[in-house]
């Protein structure tokens, strides 16, 4: 069995990804847009792929919630299932294999300097999932027992699971927006 997270758990992984991205967004436009390859991202269209993806969770997110059956918990403590558990593993960084990325979520802005809006959205993004968690913390929601199928991998997950993903996922690209960075300087 995976490691087990609390609402509280969940909210401090997204409170330290918007801290994160406050801290890139203070990152002169010129570094934002360097890439350090032909085919690489810059930091701004991590970010845009980032807030593509969010979109996406946000929706699932929205879905599975909205199903009636919401079951309630009296011990919140939450993990992924045993096959989800290696696989989100596989996703930490720092990451030695590359994953291509889906056409429909690879950044539209490509080549812009200004990628505030970007930043401000992916902020924006994060801080409704917390509230998401917040919420359910306040109705005492068993975040294993919602499911939903996930529209990208065509499987379904638990709550528990897609905010998991959703942060492994961010951190992995808050990295490489890192790793990004350093090749600049």
């Amino acid at each position: 069995m995976g490691k087990s997270y609390s609402y509280h758990d969940l909210r401090a992984l997204f409170e330290n990804s918007i801290n994160q991205v406050e801290k890139l967004k203070t990152t002169p436009p010129e570094k934002l847009s360097y890439k350090p390859s032909e085919k690489g991202w810059c930091v701004g269209e991590i970010v845009q792929h980032l807030v593509r993806f969010n979109q996406l969770y946000l929706r699932f997110i929205g879905k599975a919630l909205s199903k009636s059956d919401k079951p309630k918990v009296d011990q919140p403590s939450f993990s992924p299932r045993f096959l989800m558990n290696p696989f989100i593993r596989f996703l930490e960084p720092p990451y030695k294999l590359k994953i291509k990325t889906i056409t429909q979520m690879k950044p539209l802005n490509t080549g812009s300097k200004d990628f505030s809006e970007d930043f401000d959205e992916l902020i924006s993004q994060n801080r409704e999932l917390i509230q998401i968690i917040h919420d359910a913390k306040q109705t005492g929601l068993n975040l294993n027992g919602i499911k939903g199928k996930n529209s990208v991998f065509m499987f379904r997950m638990t709550l528990t699971e897609f905010i998991l993903f959703w942060d492994v996922h961010q951190r992995r690209h808050l990295w490489q927006a890192e790793q990004t960075l350093a090749m600049r300087d």
